[in-house]
């Protein structure tokens, strides 16, 4: 959009909010809450807002500061986090809208939503009217007004990561889980991994968040449980050097050109404004997963346009019940082949990017994390530590394994987790890690180093 005004975005435990920051005004952390207040109504904060995700019975790592002018540093699709009261109308619904009370013809009093009120004013739809906005325009102003909210789509272009590798073992256990499930059923995950300085990235693990699925879409499962093992996981990948470097999907076989769902493409313009603080190139990368007609298992790996992250922003795309289109949003206009469009096909977004495949630094033993037959127990963890000292493993090789790392969150605090990944850095975990370590396994006190 032009400097008339930009978006904000609340990532709260009910959705994400979209909130208008208008122009000429610095965006301190007062002026968002009054935006807040006047846009969303309905909406109580109980939690800082933050520029960094946190749980809701810990404090912020990065919150936002009183008098502080972060005009730069929230630029145009950036996110915030923070929690909301659960009684808060979701993101989108109505009552989540300003409202309004008006007198009827026959002496009733009404509410009426923010379109209802403006409806006939309105500047575009779901718009205040130009007046309310400010009170003189010129047509230079009016003009890039207008502009703001056209779209002019274009193909999606080359893709800013030029390649990705996957983890040979990650990728197999992954497609693996589907297949089981005759591919079925969908299922998503995030990758960790880096990013080269040839803008390539090259994945080391997969991690599979609680989820609930069915043959069409997924759905993350908002608990605290869920919420401490996420930030777990961000933890654990900070220690080892890594990052959320893409997210990996799988579903059932498609029909012909339906490849990305309004959920998928609305996801993972998310995930990419997030990695990219903002409408910014970004490596953060898109792998899918399915079979073909001859049941053969097909990877293939996209980044969308920053087109698509512009208009996903800015509100202007919605879900439709059409699969692999997006609807645009009533405020907005599209423009395609020099037609107006109500609704886009989300191929127009997808920039191809290749793969490979190469083994990583850590070992993949241990059972994957909140899947359906796959039980992480001490048992488990004693056998993979049974491999020590035979065909060249040692302690440290055989601990060097997420799933595993991410087993002994539910036992040690996260302090004595990050000295056994320092000990796994080292080649040398301390003696007594390993005693508590191979006595909760069950492993006999002869440790191999």
């Amino acid at each position: 959009m032009s400097a008339l005004s930009s978006l904000i975005r609340l990532r709260t435990n009910l959705g994400v909010y979209r909130v208008q920051m208008a122009e000429g005004n610095p965006i301190t952390l007062q002026f968002i809450a009054d935006q807040i207040s006047s846009q969303l109504p309905g909406v109580t904060l109980t939690s800082p807002l933050s520029f960094r995700p946190y749980s809701e019975t810990a404090s912020p790592s990065d919150p936002l500061a009183e008098g502080t002018d972060y005009t730069t540093r929230l630029p145009n699709g950036a996110m915030l986090y923070t929690f909301v009261d659960p009684n808060s109308p979701p993101p989108g619904s109505e009552a989540s809208k300003a409202t309004k009370k008006t007198i009827t013809k026959d002496g009733n009093v009404e509410l009426q939503s923010y379109e209802q009120s403006v409806s006939g004013q309105a500047f575009r739809p779901g718009m205040l009217p130009l007046r309310s906005m400010k009170k003189h325009w010129t047509l230079q102003e009016f003009t890039e007004m207008d502009s703001a909210f056209q779209f002019k789509i274009k193909g999606g272009g080359a893709s800013f990561c030029k390649a990705v590798k996957l983890e040979v073992n990650e990728a197999q256990s992954f497609q693996s889980y589907l297949r089981d499930r005759q591919f079925h059923q969908c299922r998503m995950g995030y990758m960790y991994g880096r990013v080269s300085e040839g803008e390539e990235v090259e994945v080391e693990f997969v991690y599979e968040p609680m989820q609930e699925a069915d043959d069409t879409s997924f759905n993350l499962v908002e608990t605290e449980e869920a919420e401490k093992e996420r930030e777990n996981v961000e933890e654990i990948a900070n220690l080892l050097g890594l990052k959320k470097v893409g997210w990996i999907f799988g579903h059932p076989p498609r029909e012909e050109g339906f490849i990305f769902s309004g959920e998928e493409v609305l996801t993972a313009a998310e995930l990419q404004l997030e990695a990219a603080d903002g409408v910014e190139d970004t490596t953060f990368v898109t792998v899918k997963v399915t079979v073909d007609a001859e049941g053969k298992a097909e990877f293939n790996a996209f980044t969308l346009s920053k087109q698509a992250m512009e208009m996903v922003a800015e509100g202007a795309l919605e879900l439709m019940a059409e699969p692999g289109f997006c609807k645009v949003n009533e405020t907005f206009t599209a423009i395609v082949e020099g037609k107006e469009a109500k609704k886009i096909d989300n191929a127009f977004w997808l920039q191809n990017v290749a793969i490979k495949q190469g083994e990583g630094q850590f070992v993949s033993w241990f059972p994957k994390v909140n899947r359906d037959g796959s039980i992480q127990t001490h048992a488990a963890l004693g056998s993979q530590l049974s491999k020590s000292g035979k065909k060249g493993f040692t302690f440290e090789d055989c601990m060097s394994d997420f799933q595993a790392l991410l087993y002994l969150t539910k036992f040690f605090p996260m302090s004595d987790v990050s000295n056994i990944i320092e000990g796994i850095k080292k080649k040398k975990i301390e003696d007594g890690y390993k005693i508590m370590i191979s006595s909760m396994a069950g492993v006999d006190g002869d440790i191999k180093t």
